[in-house]
Order: C-alpha cells, then sequence, then structure tokens
C-alpha cells in the first residue's frame, strides 16, 4: 500500500511542481490539501507527502496553522 500513495504523491508533487514553474499557480497562491486531494481524487495521506516534497525542492513552504 505505501509503495502506490508514494506512486501518487510523486504524481501529485511533479504536477504541482509543473504547475508552479509554468506560474500557473501564482507565487503566494495557497495549495489547499483538501483542494489538491478533491483535484487528483485521493486521500490527504499522498497529498501532505506531495507539499513535503515541494518544500524540499524548494517551491513551496509550509506556515504553521496557516498552510
Amino acid at each position: 500500500m505505501a509503495s502506490t500513495e508514494d506512486t501518487i504523491a510523486v504524481r501529485i508533487s511533479k504536477e504541482l511542481a509543473d504547475r508552479i514553474i509554468s506560474g500557473a499557480i501564482e507565487p503566494g497562491s495557497r495549495l489547499r490539501q483538501d483542494h489538491v486531494a478533491e483535484e487528483f481524487k485521493t486521500s490527504h495521506v499522498p497529498v501532505r507527502e506531495a507539499f513535503r516534497r515541494l518544500e524540499a525542492q524548494g517551491l513551496a513552504i509550509s506556515e504553521p496553522r496557516r498552510g
């Protein structure tokens, strides 16, 4: 099961990274876990992992208690 979630998380993080780099997601925009999970028809777990991947790449910042 974990490998499937990892695959989904990788796919989500790559798609979001492409959008951030292309400017489709504007700098300073909020990424909402529930919206991303709904769009990719998945649970919040792989979305959280995807967000961590984006942070590691320097493409997103997590603000405590703000998302």
